[in-house]
């Protein structure tokens, strides 16, 4: 949610803030005040955190916001029981409205509002696990992104960028504090997730003049029009002065004390095995995957879909007869070209706003190792203005930039986000994220955007099935392992089960024990967005309305699950029943009686060979690059 990961809580309190837009209501009523403790609590969050304020809004003052001290934030011990009171206190509040006072808009924001404070007390209050230097998501990776994205709308931007830049030695300083309290609790991130944060120190650290921090400060303002030769130049000096004397110093003592603390975890030893490891994990599931299922409930519905995609996957290997048939590939190759094609292809999709957008490629000393491409969210006030950022040393093909730009763009982040914004919703929702929801929207529209890829009808589900399969599967591997406990062992004997090569077992465990909860809002997220999607076709049948539902699940933003089943509930019983066809399940599912590991058409049909080998490389493509 905010452009840096946060210690402290927002300042939660109840001010009258006026100037706000409203939202649009179609119901005849709604509660004034309730519409007032959300742009509240939205104005109390942006006045106490400058860098979520500059990312969220740009003409913050027409919004009532004082522009807070321009720093990164705090790093405390201290803040985490801070921020659970501060959170129990909201949450009260928000439990003293009538909720059935509230218009429809407004349980939708009650609801998600709820969920979001629940979540928030339940991780706050296990500190132990907020590690502050995990690889992708930690603060090496994402301190350089706040910078390198930062944009200057007016001269005291500048001013503000630099003061920034310059606080961010303290905050690592207390970051590392908070890191050695948990490792006294017997706390701490695996040896192999700690080589890749400490390679990340290493490649940013060791850059100089081609440093991105100064090569596209630099370009910045040379670009800026108003400044004096001699203004270019003092700005120039005092970012070189601030980055090498004092952030790179930082990052310099951040890898020798992390290294220092090599060894305290036992590389064997899940979350749910270590002190409050299980509370912490049930939460962050819960958070993670924008669903309040139980660890096994999600794995459940996990499993599910695995093994539909694994039969899918057989079906197409008896079909075709030659290996050529599934490598064609797309007739497309620039980013932007990629991105137009998406989005003069949505039928399936209600029309969102005009914007535009702009995608370009990372420079290599910002690209997280762990991250594919991020979609940048455009301010509250200016959602016209797009920006999408690609990953190239993790984008294998011309195939796999055709279903991220999907995933970033149309009818991806850059859709759902502006879609949204676009109906004026409170802006406290812009401060409640649902990772689950935004990310799972994210793939289920990859996974659907194959139909108009123009390969044939096998390769597009050949390819479909290797993203679904990559995610679906870490995410289950990751539930199994650190929510229920799973041995190296046991996760082969669930892939066996599966009909899966239990040889990557290893690599697979090792991989959800250093990267606990990434990969889980995507693989779940697609499979919840894809089982919704199956159950209102089998309702509806014939009258299955693709763009009205997809309406149904845009409506209303990123939320929970249990609300986005709800509404599409609803809309099924807005259909007349006797309408409907009726529905034959059989009372069991058919079993195949070969061996999927054969020959046909000259090659060796390997489903686990194919499938597996990318379940290892699955990369985040996500629309908060500072989550």
């Amino acid at each position: 949610m905010n452009p840096v990961k946060r210690i402290t809580a927002a300042a939660l309190s109840l001010s009258l803030i006026c100037g706000l837009p409203l939202p649009v209501y179609a119901e005849d009523t709604f509660n004034q005040e309730f519409d007032d403790f959300m742009r509240n609590e939205f104005v109390d969050t942006m006045e106490s955190d400058f860098m979520t304020m500059h990312f969220t809004i740009r003409d913050y003052a027409s919004y009532g916001i004082e522009k807070p001290e321009a720093n990164i934030g705090s790093a405390s011990w201290d803040d985490y029981a801070e921020a659970v009171e501060e959170g129990k206190e909201v949450l009260a509040e928000l439990e003293a409205f009538d909720y059935e006072s509230l218009s429809d808009t407004q349980k939708h924001d009650y609801d998600a509002m709820h969920f979001y404070l629940e979540r928030y007390i339940e991780e706050y209050s296990c500190p132990d696990y907020d590690w502050m230097f995990m690889p992708s998501e930690g603060l090496i990776d994402n301190l350089p992104t706040n910078f390198t994205e930062y944009v200057f709308y007016e001269k005291q931007d500048i001013d503000d960028y630099l003061d920034v830049l310059a606080s961010v030695s303290d905050y690592i300083d207390g970051a590392l504090e908070i890191t050695e309290i948990q490792v006294s609790h017997g706390v701490f991130m695996t040896d192999s997730a700690l080589d890749s944060t400490l390679d990340a120190i290493d490649k940013f650290a060791e850059r100089t003049d081609d440093n991105p921090l100064i090569v596209i400060f630099e370009e910045n303002i040379d670009a800026f029009e108003g400044l004096t030769d001699q203004e270019r130049a003092d700005y120039k000096q005092r970012n070189r002065d601030i980055l090498f004397n004092s952030y790179v110093p930082a990052y310099r003592r951040a890898y020798e004390k992390l290294e220092s603390f090599r060894g305290t975890r036992d590389s064997s030893v899940p979350i749910c095995d270590l002190p409050g490891g299980q509370e912490y994990y049930n939460s962050h599931l819960k958070s993670k995957s924008s669903s309040d299922m139980s660890p096994q409930e999600m794995l459940d519905l996990c499993t599910a879909f695995i093994e539909q995609e694994i039969s899918d996957y057989i079906d197409i290997i008896y079909a075709v007869s030659n290996q050529s048939v599934l490598d064609e590939t797309i007739k497309l190759s620039e980013p932007e070209e990629i991105i137009k094609w998406h989005e003069e292809k949505m039928n399936e999709y209600p029309e969102g706003p005009k914007v535009t957008y702009k995608a370009a490629y990372l420079d290599p000393a910002v690209a997280s190792d762990g991250i594919m491409a991020y979609y940048l969210e455009p301010p509250l006030d200016q959602i016209t203005d797009n920006v999408i950022k690609i990953n190239g040393d993790n984008v294998g093909d011309i195939n796999e930039l055709y279903s991220t730009l999907a995933h970033e763009g149309f009818p991806g982040h850059l859709y759902q986000i502006t879609w949204y914004l676009n109906t004026n919703p409170n802006p406290a929702r812009s401060i409640l994220s649902f990772i689950g929801y935004s990310e799972g929207w994210a793939m289920y529209v990859e996974d659907t955007a194959w139909e108009w890829s123009g390969l044939n009808i096998y390769a597009q589900e050949f390819d479909r099935i290797n993203t679904s399969m990559g995610y679906a599967m870490n995410a289950a591997a990751d539930i199994g392992v650190n929510g229920l406990g799973w041995s190296e062992k046991e996760l082969g004997d669930y892939l066996n089960d599966l009909g899966l090569n239990s040889e990557i077992a290893p690599d697979l465990y090792d991989f959800v024990m250093d990267t606990p909860g990434v990969i889980v809002p995507y693989g779940i997220g697609l499979v919840q967005f894809m089982t919704i999607r199956d159950e209102a076709e089998k309702a509806l049948q014939s009258q299955f309305d693709a763009v009205e539902f997809n309406r149904v699940l845009l409506t209303d933003g990123d939320r929970p699950f249990e609300l986005v089943r709800k509404d599409v509930q609803k809309w099924i019983d807005s259909f007349d029943p006797s309408q409907r066809e009726e529905i034959i399940v059989p009372d069991t599912i058919p079993k195949r009686s070969v061996n999927p590991l054969i020959y046909i058409g000259g090659f060796a049909v390997a489903a686990i060979g194919i499938i597996v080998g990318i379940i290892l490389i699955r990369r985040s493509r996500r629309s908060d690059p500072f989550a």
